[in-house]
């Protein structure tokens, strides 16, 4: 991953393993850039001089000792820098702080591991994620959000609407408006 958090150019950090990596020695909050590139990269060996300064910004000294820094070209620099640019003033144009950003990803996180207890919070959650993610194409076919046991539950349910005189098309029409499901 690219990784800066001093003025000038970031470098590249390699990560081996699915293991947490510390980067920074050293305590207190800062801001950091972080990219995970995609592609082929070109990583140039740090030089002794480089080296110093990113120990002296606080870079672990043990992914130095590792050969897991390396300094990035130019062009990957300035790309970095361009894109670390273009979200916050996307963001300040349509009225976003740093904050409001920051709100946001928690909010995602949060709904991410909420479990509904009844069939209005599962309306409340998918409302919720539909708003927070991006839009999602519907696709033919049973929709994949829908477990197994979910399944089994709303059959029960259905026979039982079934049994109490519920018409057909009112027990479907419930269930797509629960699971947020087109009609067809």
């Amino acid at each position: 991953m690219i990784v800066r958090w001093w003025k000038g150019p970031p470098v590249l950090v390699l990560v081996t393993s699915s293991e947490p990596v510390r980067i920074r020695r050293g305590r207190g909050p800062i801001d950091l850039c972080c990219k995970l590139p995609i592609g082929a990269m070109r990583g140039i060996r740090l030089t002794p001089e480089r080296k110093r300064f990113l120990l002296k910004q606080g870079l672990d000294p043990e992914l130095i000792r590792k050969r897991l820094v390396w300094d990035v070209s130019e062009t990957l620099a300035s790309q970095f820098e361009k894109e670390r640019e273009a979200t916050p003033a996307l963001a300040a144009k349509i009225g976003l702080t740093k904050k409001d950003i920051d709100k946001i990803l928690q909010a995602k996180k949060n709904i991410a591991t909420f479990q509904p207890k009844n069939r209005l919070e599962r309306m409340a959650k998918r409302a919720l994620e539909d708003l927070l993610s991006s839009n999602r194409k519907k696709v033919a076919g049973r929709p994949s959000r829908i477990s197994v046991v979910e399944r089994h539950e709303l059959r029960q349910r259905a026979d039982e609407m079934l049994a109490a005189g519920t018409e057909r098309e009112e027990i479907v029409a419930e269930f797509a408006e629960e699971y947020g499901l087109g009609l067809s």
